[in-house]
């Protein structure tokens, strides 16, 4: 009997054995196929910015300041593939204001405008790769709703894309177009210059800009929070365009990052945000990633 017992004893070793040298040589085979991503920078976030997804007109020319959809298809696929990780605008908020931890290779995808095809033509791509994005609304277009001024986000479809993880902030209420600023000078930026009132042949005095735009950044806020609820407080700069003044305001209206058209990677210091423009017609997935790759070869050979 205990010559049997330690025969079956015997018998189970080499069996356990024999399951040990099978898992070792899978878990071989797993890291094989799956080789672990590089690390291309940490604690830096880039932030990416598009306008419009659109085909190309009717003559088969792109359009400035779009991408086509499969070309957005291909530039999410190719940060998958080089090893980047997609964040939440909120992360990196958390990140720039809480000092809150990112992954490696943290990338932010950003548009500008509020077109209505971030909704029905990236919103589809974006949940096709199970990644986030935001969008910079401009609050006046969604308010009137003139298909003359062109197709924007509706409120209902910013509720929608909240709920699906996407972010939505200002791009403020009604500044984003020129001005004139004197009788037959040039047209500038709303929220840095003030502008000319022609009826009165003077233009707006330092008081009467300040006040103009500190009131369009707050509505917006409130236009926001009404009908989103409560968010962080974000601005994108129409035309990329600020001064000492729109800072001034901006900090007054509470916001808390700013974001620019300038390129580069992003610290956790950074309240203006540094932003690569990914939304162009040639900027192929290729060129994208070269692009990225320019602002963080320097942190690639100090880790």
């Amino acid at each position: 009997m205990k010559r049997f017992i330690l025969s079956i004893a015997i018998l189970l070793g080499i069996v356990f054995l024999l399951l040990l040298l099978i898992a070792n040589k899978l878990s071989d085979i797993t890291v094989t196929g799956q080789p672990e991503a590089k690390i291309h920078y940490e604690n830096k976030v880039i932030v990416l910015l598009y306008h419009d997804v659109q085909e190309p007109d009717a003559a088969g020319m792109p359009r400035l300041l779009t991408v086509t959809p499969n070309q957005f298809d291909a530039h999410l696929k190719a940060l998958k593939d080089h090893g980047y990780q997609i964040i939440g605008m909120e992360d990196y908020v958390r990140f720039a204001r809480q000092g809150k931890p990112v992954p490696p290779n943290a990338v932010v995808l950003t548009f500008d405008d509020g077109y209505e095809s971030f909704y029905t033509r990236a919103y589809p791509i974006l949940q096709k790769h199970s990644v986030p994005a935001s969008n910079f609304v401009i609050g006046a277009p969604s308010d009137t709703n003139d298909p003359k001024k062109g197709q924007y986000l509706t409120w209902s479809q910013m509720r929608e894309l909240i709920r699906a993880g996407h972010g939505i902030y200002s791009h403020t209420y009604d500044s984003h177009r020129m001005v004139d600023t004197a009788p037959k000078g040039p047209q500038q930026p709303a929220l840095t210059h003030p502008v000319y009132l022609a009826q009165m042949k003077r233009a707006e005095s330092a008081e009467e800009f300040r006040k103009r735009i500190l009131s369009d950044l707050t509505f917006m806020n409130e236009r926001l929070r009404t009908e989103l609820g409560d968010r962080s407080k974000l601005l994108a700069f129409p035309y990329g365009a600020y001064d000492r003044e729109t800072l001034q305001a901006a900090d007054e209206a509470g916001i808390e990052l700013l974001f620019t058209t300038r390129e580069g990677i992003n610290t956790a210091a950074d309240r203006l945000v540094h932003r690569i423009d990914a939304g162009e017609p040639y900027i192929t997935a290729d060129a994208l990633i070269a692009t990225i790759s320019k602002y963080h070869k320097m942190n690639d050979n100090n880790l």
